[in-house]
């Protein structure tokens, strides 16, 4: 199986060699410091095929397609390659079809040159006329005239720091990227000022992006729709078990919205059981037990939300998790917890450690 995510935040058009391991690799290297999942081939050992059909393999035109952003840098080389004529092709009908954002980065060129195809630009798109039909022909430069007419960034070695034009550009994105890595859920009198606060502070340091719930509410208060949007915009939800969640409406909301999310979404998500034991979490017993007897007698026995509620604490607690006890040190687990999600982010998982069931009946280790 592999170890590449679904979907990319940004796929990257990359210029030629000349900018592949400079100015292209600092800008992946610093979109992915922010947790941006970005696609960059580091190398392309792929023969360009000179037929008729797109040089794109399936796999990157399915990155492409689900991309976020699609960020294209111009180079003086970019338009020698086919290849990355017929992905500026692709990029633009996906901008087209899905309203993708496309960002045109003019790097070491003109944007009259990319437009106009002149100097390197015209010489690339001469040799080609000599091999490639004139219906491809017009659509690559129908695509380089569009493309190169966007809101962009142009950038010239004489006029600026590099590392200044990089973080203008990974700002914008952090920016149009409203979504969160991290979605915690957890009951505040139990945790908020202990595990989920050590937590939340030792992630943010890692420099994950993490919704984390600071209101105090009333049980009978509905889930908000900036919950719901925050979950649904997470990668991964952790949810911390402790001996009040079970009691709150508004933490068995989340919790069934997480449900739905690693079903549709394939969210990650990653059960932590504080001072409680998943099989009482799983088969609501002991202090679940209680607080879902509660919830019957105020909803109904056979009420869908209850039911809902019944389901999601069964379906996440056959997860694989933590397990923490107050004879244990917690931050030898807030470590683990934060190891594994650098791991994911940075693709060194196959499968992901958050997706394997467990019985309720395992023996907590």
């Amino acid at each position: 199986m592999s170890c590449e995510p679904k979907s990319y935040d940004v796929f990257l058009s990359l210029g030629g060699k000349d900018v592949r391991y400079t100015f292209t690799g600092n800008l992946f290297n610093a979109l992915r410091s922010k947790r941006i999942k970005t696609l960059f081939r580091e190398h392309e050992y792929e023969p360009e095929l000179h037929t008729h059909q797109t040089n794109i393999s399936p796999s990157v035109l399915k990155a492409l397609q689900t991309s976020k952003i699609s960020i294209v840098v111009f180079s003086p080389e970019y338009a020698s390659s086919s290849r990355r004529l017929d992905e500026l092709v692709a990029i633009l009908e996906c901008r087209m079809r899905t309203n993708q954002l496309v960002w045109p980065i003019f790097y070491g060129v003109e944007p009259t040159d990319v437009r106009f195809q002149r100097g390197r630009y015209e010489q690339a798109m001469n040799t080609f006329e000599e091999r490639y039909s004139p219906e491809r022909m017009n659509k690559w430069r129908s695509a380089l005239a569009e493309v190169s007419n966007l809101s962009g960034w142009f950038y010239q070695k004489e006029h600026k720091y590099e590392y200044k034009f990089i973080r203008k550009i990974v700002e914008a994105a952090v920016q149009s990227l409203s979504r969160y890595d991290v979605f915690l859920s957890f009951c505040g009198e139990d945790t908020r000022y202990t595990l989920t606060g050590f937590l939340y502070n030792a992630l943010s340091r890692e420099g994950f992006k993490i919704f984390m719930d600071d209101e105090e509410l009333e049980g009978g208060n509905q889930i908000s729709q900036k919950l719901m949007g925050a979950i649904e915009s997470s990668r991964v939800s952790i949810v911390v078990f402790s001996e009040n969640y079970g009691y709150s409406t508004w933490c068995l909301d989340e919790l069934a919205k997480i449900t739905e999310c690693m079903k549709t979404k394939n969210q990650m998500v990653w059960p932590i059981f504080y001072n409680v034991e998943k099989s009482d979490v799983c088969n609501q017993t002991k202090s679940y037990g209680e607080a879902m007897t509660a919830h019957e007698k105020r909803f109904g026995k056979d009420s869908e939300k209850v039911q809902k509620w019944r389901s999601a604490l069964s379906q996440i607690t056959n997860l694989e998790g933590e397990h923490l006890s107050e004879n244990e040190f917690q931050h030898e687990s807030i470590e683990k917890i934060v190891e594994r999600l650098i791991n994911i982010e940075d693709g060194k998982h196959i499968a992901s450690p958050f997706l394997v069931p467990m019985t309720a009946t395992e023996n907590n280790e």
